[in-house]
């Protein structure tokens, strides 16, 4: 059995710095479900599982350059946790079928994740505006 974290909003923090900022895709597989599932509003579906966690990361780091997420709050009740955060980074290729800008944006998007019983994330959500890239 895993060891539950002390601090769900610690584990959090480190999972998003992690993924945005450092580009740890080893993180996912210490923290998450193998059976998670992944919504990203503007994908035309959920990913499910460890890998398709992965690729949509890796996908989201081919679009954008030089990243920057600073987590703005994070709230904990039970087993949930949201996060509201701010992203920087440039738009360098195509995300979600959107072509990319070129341009620097700003984002802000709000994380949602669901822990089980053991402490591992089994459902991550992210909604942000996807259409703002458009402008």
């Amino acid at each position: 059995m895993t060891k539950k974290p002390e601090n769900k909003k610690r584990l959090v923090f480190t999972i998003l710095d992690e993924l945005f900022n450092e580009n740890n895709l080893s993180i996912i597989n210490q923290t998450c479900s193998q059976n998670i599932i992944v919504n990203v509003s503007g994908a035309q579906q959920d990913f499910k599982g460890i890998e398709a966690f992965k690729q949509y990361v890796k996908s989201f780091h081919n679009a954008f350059a030089d990243i920057h997420l600073h987590i703005d709050e994070i709230h904990e009740e039970g087993d949930l946790v949201d996060a509201h955060a701010t992203l920087t980074a440039t738009n360098i290729g195509k995300f979600l079928d959107i072509p990319p800008t070129q341009k620097e944006v700003t984002l802000q998007p709000v994380f949602f994740f669901k822990f089980d019983s053991d402490g591992k994330v089994v459902e991550f959500s992210q909604e942000m505006d996807i259409e703002s890239l458009m402008e």
